[in-house]
């Protein structure tokens, strides 16, 4: 205290010296007024404790500075702090307002004042505690099916605001399955999530370990897929035959195996079937030929009934023929044509033993008196099944022609 008070007159006058330098600066104009906007610092933070406001934004200070420094100054000449140990922790997390300390450390320049005075702050205690890992492999691709998945760790810690803490239902490892069917076996991140499965937290929890190893056995399940049946038929029936129809019970069948088998497969073919020489039905029992690890979905025998139709076989066939006439009586008879197409159809059996001599049509010449006529020409009877198509062509022209009268003997002379 002696110290302090030695020279205490001559301590007081510079001081009283000083501030009226200081007033005749001011009022001598070397002084201007400004203000500028400072960042918010916390200070006296606790590790037990987590602010929820996050940033606290700026603060805008009105000062004083000499003219000749005033160019200089930028925010960081200044210092505003909220001090958070003023922080009731009784009351947390609800907002509370705490003091705004401005402050500057240039020699010469006046914080005047600043705006707003107090910050809005809302801390929260932090809390930790382990919650479990729970796999989520979203959608697995058809036709693949997966194991358990095994952890190298069933639960994490998380540590942060106890309220928001107090959200987190699980941590969820997102995995993605792969459609080629590959074993998933990686580190997975881990995200805290509440029961609905939503985030909480982003950014405000931290997790320990952030990521577990996740393992999951991938393998092809069968599926089933539905395809036609196809005889296989071998030969030909006999002359004169053919195959009208072909029958197949069941026509479809539906096949089990797995996924990339089944794709390549669009019919399911039979055995070999013989219907070589045949004229009648034919009916098999046929073995389906199924690929390799395929088999019919209901694991029935994979047989069918093939039923094939055999029928007289029907073709065509045209003959050059001459014509003849009939019924002209004592009168000439002649034709305009000496030859006509004859078209017939039916069993290639019958039409294969006919001949031209047997087939020669016919006009008619009966009651018609000596002129030039137009007849159509029909055919004998035909061989049962044999039909006639066509003649051509089908008008021919016929001249009648009267018997020459014999000229009289002349008489001899007397």
């Amino acid at each position: 205290m002696g110290f302090l008070l030695r020279n205490w007159h001559l301590k007081l006058s510079a001081v009283l010296l000083a501030t009226v330098l200081y007033t005749g600066l001011v009022f001598s104009g070397s002084f201007s007024d400004a203000e500028i906007q400072v960042r918010i610092d916390q200070e006296n933070g606790s590790r037990d404790s987590y602010v929820l406001s996050g940033d606290l934004g700026f603060v805008t200070v009105q000062y004083r500075a000499p003219n000749e420094v005033s160019g200089t100054i930028v925010a960081e000449s200044f210092q505003a702090s909220v001090d958070l140990s003023d922080y009731d922790m009784e009351r947390s997390p609800e907002p509370q307002q705490l003091p705004i300390e401005v402050s500057t450390d240039l020699e010469g320049v006046q914080v005047v004042g600043y705006e707003p005075r107090t910050a809005r702050v809302e801390i929260d205690s932090i809390e930790v505690r382990s919650v479990p890992v729970e796999v989520d492999m979203g959608d697995v691709p058809d036709g693949l099916r997966t194991s358990d998945p095994v952890l190298s760790d069933e639960e994490v810690e998380i540590r942060g605001p106890g309220s928001v803490v107090a959200q987190v239902d699980r941590a969820v490892a997102l995995v993605a399955i792969a459609a080629s069917g590959i074993d998933f076996n990686e580190p997975v991140a881990v995200r805290p999530v509440d029961v609905r499965g939503q985030p909480v937290g982003l950014g405000q929890i931290d997790v320990d370990p952030e990521s577990v190893s996740v393992q999951i056995d991938v393998e092809p399940v069968e599926t089933t897929a539905t395809v036609p049946v196809r005889p296989s038929l071998d030969g030909t029936p006999a002359a004169g035959f053919a195959l009208d129809a072909l029958a197949v019970d069941p026509s479809f069948v539906t096949l089990r195996g797995l996924p990339e088998v089944l794709e390549d497969i669009t019919e399911v073919v039979t055995e070999a079937l013989s219907i070589e020489g045949a004229s009648e039905d034919q009916a098999f029992e046929a073995a389906l030929e199924l690929p390799e690890d395929v088999r019919l979905a209901d694991g029935g025998d994979p047989v069918v009934t093939v039923t094939a139709t055999i029928v007289p076989s029907v073709s065509s066939r045209t003959f050059r023929v001459g014509v003849a006439c009939e019924g002209a009586g004592d009168n000439a008879c002649l034709l305009g044509l000496e030859q006509v197409s004859v078209t017939l159809s039916g069993p290639g059996e019958a039409l294969s033993t006919l001949t031209a001599g047997a087939l020669t049509p016919v006009v008619d010449a009966s009651g018609l008196a000596p002129g030039n006529y137009s007849l159509t020409p029909s055919l004998p009877a035909l061989p049962e099944g044999v039909e006639l198509m066509s003649i051509a062509p089908g008008a021919i022209p016929v001249t009648i022609v009267a018997p020459v009268e014999p000229t009289p003997a002349p008489t001899a002379a007397p």
